[in-house]
C-alpha cells in the first residue's frame, strides 16, 4: 500500500512539474487529425484543440492551412457557423477580452514564423472588445516577418454579418 502511495505520489509531481515546463494541452501530441469524409455536407473540426491557449506553437495540422481565428462568441451568435465558416480551414478560438492579448501576439507570431500558414481569417463580434483579435494577429503576422493575408468577419450580437475586409497580405488595397 504504501508503495503504491509513493507511486501515485511521484507521477503527481512529474505532471505537476510538466504542466510547468509547458503550457499547451497535453493531449495536443497524442490526437492527430480527425478524418473528414468527401461527401460531408457540414464540415466538422479536422482537429483538437482548438484553444489558442492549449494550441503549441509547432502543430503539424497547421502546416500550408488557410487559418479561421474565432473569438469564442462567434459559434454561438452564427447559425450554422459550421458550414458557413469552417469548410477548408483549421480554427483556433479564444476571447481576446478575457485572455492575455500579448500572449497571443507572442504565440501567433511565433505558429507562423514556425508554419507555412496560407491565409488568416479572423471571425469576431462587432463588439469593441473583440476588435482586439484582428489587432492581435496583424501584430503577430508582422513580427513573424511573413507576408500572410489577413481578412477580418464582422458578426453582429444577432448572428448577422456586419462586414468583411482584407487587412493585410497579397489582396491589402494600397
Amino acid at each position: 500500500m504504501r508503495y503504491a502511495y509513493a507511486v501515485m505520489m511521484k507521477n503527481k509531481e512529474e505532471v505537476s512539474m510538466s504542466k510547468h515546463m509547458n503550457d499547451e494541452c497535453p493531449s495536443c501530441s497524442s490526437i492527430g487529425a480527425m478524418v473528414m469524409s468527401e461527401t460531408e455536407e457540414n464540415p466538422r473540426l479536422s482537429h483538437w484543440p482548438i484553444q489558442i491557449k492549449l494550441i503549441g506553437t509547432v502543430a503539424p495540422f497547421l502546416n500550408d492551412a488557410d487559418l479561421l481565428v474565432a473569438a469564442d462568441c462567434t459559434a454561438f451568435a452564427v447559425h450554422d457557423f459550421h458550414k458557413k465558416f469552417l469548410k477548408d480551414k483549421k480554427v483556433l478560438i479564444g476571447c481576446p477580452k478575457l485572455d492575455d492579448a500579448m500572449h497571443y501576439v507572442e504565440k501567433f507570431a511565433e505558429i507562423f514564423g514556425n508554419m507555412s500558414i496560407k491565409s488568416v481569417s479572423c471571425l469576431r463580434m462587432e463588439v469593441p472588445c473583440c476588435g482586439g483579435m484582428t489587432a492581435v494577429l496583424k501584430e503577430a503576422i508582422k513580427r513573424s516577418g511573413k507576408d500572410i493575408p489577413l481578412t477580418e468577419t464582422v458578426i453582429g450580437v444577432k448572428g448577422d454579418l456586419v462586414g468583411e475586409l482584407f487587412v493585410t497580405g497579397e489582396k491589402e488595397a494600397s
